[in-house]
């Protein structure tokens, strides 16, 4: 993998303009990974969009209010020019379909925010700059410098992974609340609307889990800091989010599914600059673990695995680590 910067990113997409384009993301894509890669596919004329297994629900609902289920397709093409992966930085982020690109003959270009998972072994090229809070808000920058005009829907997609990622704007910079005024106007959609519709449809039944998560959950003072964590129901991520929405400096959970384990933890920032702490990081070493992969930014992150049964054990993990440095951070 060759790293390039912003001039050579902008340069490289429009020399494939009008080629085959593909675009790509992590496997169970979530809103910052869908919608990064719809609203940039509006810039090339002859591209479909790959999902390598599934989307998140909340990604399902992004893209079923705006009439655009059918856009995300599980079907590879069978000749591209060039494979965009979106929201991750090597292929093992995308499960099977990464198998399938590595012989590719095709270019491949990496666009993510995330910290490097390891030094990926194929003929490639990643644009990588974790200053962003999402890769969304680098879809956004990249397109306006290349003049390209960002319709409503495709404004919506980006606000919908710009706000997710941002762990609801806790984790924004001057930039991303320019982006933000921009792009609502776009839209024609007020802020609150982003937060309202998403409770609207979530079920009675996810939302009660959630809550049931947190009755279980064990909450610990670890020096300064409070720590939440605990098997989840169903969804790692939303109980992890839920935690700290509940005043809980760190979060971690984990979940044992039907085919997988995966495990969720969260910091509440500006944390992990003050405690020199990147979950990401961690969860690289936890994805080895549950027999998977894991990453993610300094604020939040997750692992998945096929070893279900070592789900508790990776949770566990985690929790320790984090634990490490809540301490060291409560004696400076």
């Amino acid at each position: 993998m060759r790293a390039i910067g912003f001039d050579e990113l902008c340069d490289l997409l429009k020399e494939y303009r009008d080629k085959r384009v593909v675009l790509t993301f992590h496997t169970i894509g979530d809103r910052d990974a869908v919608g990064s890669a719809v609203a940039l596919s509006t810039f090339f004329p002859r591209s479909e969009v790959v999902t390598p297994d599934f989307i998140t629900n909340n990604a399902k609902r992004m893209l079923s209010y705006l009439n655009m289920s059918n856009t995300v397709t599980p079907n590879l093409p069978e000749v591209a020019d060039l494979f965009i992966v979106l929201d991750a930085n090597n292929t093992l982020a995308l499960g099977r379909l990464g198998e399938r690109l590595v012989p590719s003959l095709a270019k491949i270009l990496f666009i993510d925010h995330h910290a490097f998972h390891e030094e990926v072994k194929i003929d490639s090229v990643a644009y990588n700059d974790e200053t962003y809070n999402s890769t969304a808000s680098i879809v956004c920058e990249v397109m306006k410098r290349l003049g390209a005009p960002i319709s409503s829907n495709a404004a919506f997609c980006l606000l919908n992974g710009i706000i997710a990622d941002s762990a609801e704007m806790q984790n924004s910079s001057p930039l991303t609340f320019r982006q933000v005024a921009e792009l609502l106007e776009i839209a024609k959609k007020d802020y609150s609307f982003f937060s309202e519709y998403f409770h609207e449809n979530i079920p009675l039944s996810n939302r009660f889990e959630v809550i049931k998560d947190m009755a279980a959950a064990k909450a610990e003072v670890v020096g300064k800091y409070i720590l939440v964590y605990g098997s989840a129901m169903a969804h790692a991520n939303v109980a992890a989010d839920a935690a700290l929405k509940l005043e809980a400096d760190a979060s971690v959970f984990w979940v044992t599914g039907n085919t997988e384990a995966s495990v969720s933890a969260r910091l509440r920032p500006p944390l992990d600059k003050k405690l020199s702490m990147h979950l990401g990081l961690i969860m690289q070493d936890i994805g080895q673990i549950i027999g998977g992969s894991g990453g993610g930014h300094a604020c939040a992150a997750g692992a998945y695995g096929q070893k279900r049964e070592a789900a508790q054990l990776a949770g566990e993990e985690a929790v320790k680590r984090i634990k490490e440095k809540l301490l060291q951070g409560s004696k400076q």
